[in-house]
């Protein structure tokens, strides 16, 4: 037995409590964008001397002969030394990369060895 009371759920119902649904979301969504960090782009621009430290692999007596050196100047706020990310990348270590030399290339180098090897008879 059915009850009277009973509604039938279509499918346009469904579709205006999903659309209720996702304006909820999107207001939602706009209130966490108003509650970031007004402090974000700072910190990401800049890095204090434990950071640098941590980054370039050095000890507290390294970082002091880099802004002794000039290598690194420091902003000084509330007694703590902050550094521009930009003059921390700047000393960073980049080891260079090998050379890939081309199959070409070693084929020419081989069938030189090969031409001398086949004149003088001797192994290089």
């Amino acid at each position: 037995m059915e009850a009277k009371n009973s509604k039938a759920v279509t499918n346009e119902m469904l579709f205006e409590e999903l659309k209720i649904i996702r304006s909820q979301m999107e207001e939602l969504r706009s209130d966490f964008e108003n509650f970031k960090n007004p402090v974000g782009e700072f910190t990401s621009k800049w890095v204090d001397t434990y950071d640098v430290m941590q980054m370039l692999r050095v000890s507290r007596r390294t970082m002091d002969n880099y802004i002794k050196a000039g290598k690194l100047t420091p902003t000084r706020i509330r007694k703590r030394n902050y550094f521009a990310i930009e003059d921390v990348k700047g000393l960073m270590h980049v080891p260079q990369l090998p050379q890939i030399s081309s199959f070409r290339s070693e084929a020419q180098t081989l069938m030189c060895r090969l031409a001398k090897m086949e004149e003088g008879g001797k192994d290089l």
